[in-house]
């Protein structure tokens, strides 16, 4: 059986590979996307798009990131239009986040290029491995 530590360090390389990927593909979808996105903000917009309108605070909680961080890197991709905030119907307390256009257009390329560059790390794997992998990341 394979140890805690081991595992740990399975799953580092399993996320540096992607990393490592998607920067070689961004690269592919344009110097805007790779300039002016970065990976934190490719993160950022493949969240929102798995669920907006999402409040800022439940965005911080899912990325597991530092809030200040995080609401520095919200700001900047409001400023290129990018992501949008809208108050909250029943909160006005509470801003809610969703793509724009422009930034539904990039997550979407960015979706595609992370689809690419996981199949290509998968691929030594069977479908039914493939299968299993994705049964036991959805349990933790």
């Amino acid at each position: 059986m394979e140890s805690p530590f081991g595992i740990g360090q399975s799953a580092n390389r399993f996320m540096r590979r992607i990393q490592s990927g998607m920067h070689a593909k961004v690269r592919t979808l344009g110097e805007n996307v790779a300039k002016d996105i970065g990976p934190h903000g490719g993160f950022i917009l493949n969240t929102l798009a798995e669920g907006e309108p999402m409040p800022v605070q439940e965005l911080v909680r899912i990325m597991a990131r530092d809030k200040s961080q995080m609401t520095r890197k919200i700001k900047d991709l409001e400023a290129k239009s990018l992501i949008v905030r809208t108050q909250c119907p029943t909160d006005g307390r509470v801003s809610l986040l969703s793509l724009s256009d422009e930034g539904r257009d990039i997550q979407k390329k960015l979706q595609r290029a992370l689809t690419s560059v996981i199949e290509e790390i998968l691929s030594p794997l069977s479908e039914e491995e493939q299968s299993q992998l994705a049964q036991l990341l959805q349990k933790i």
